[in-house]
């Protein structure tokens, strides 16, 4: 009998593939329409011509930022379901050990 770890790592591994699949699809349309209307769009309307662009934050660092804090999250949340199962004993240990913080 395949154990309920397989069954949920291979779900995990089909929904990433998906994922993974249809973000790069996505990627490609938005590269494709990008091109497509940059090649025809006068110089006068690209957006490296709008007043004031240059003054607002970069959309790479808030990406960075906004990620950097949803892993932190994720870590943090993490660390409290081990410390709740090490409380509750039931990560298959006699007695109940917190896990140490990561700093």
């Amino acid at each position: 009998m395949t154990d309920v770890k397989e069954i949920t790592e291979a779900v995990q591994e089909q929904v990433l593939s998906a994922l993974k699949m249809g973000q790069t699809a996505i990627v490609e349309g938005v590269r494709t329409f990008t091109d497509t209307v940059g090649s025809v769009t006068p110089e006068s309307l690209k957006v490296e011509s709008i007043p004031g662009l240059d003054s607002l934050p970069d959309p790479k660092e808030l990406m960075n930022v906004s990620f950097g804090f949803a892993e932190a999250l994720l870590n943090t949340q993490k660390e409290f379901a081990q410390n709740l199962l090490a409380a509750a004993n039931l990560n298959g240990s006699t007695a109940a050990q917190p896990v140490a913080k990561k700093s």
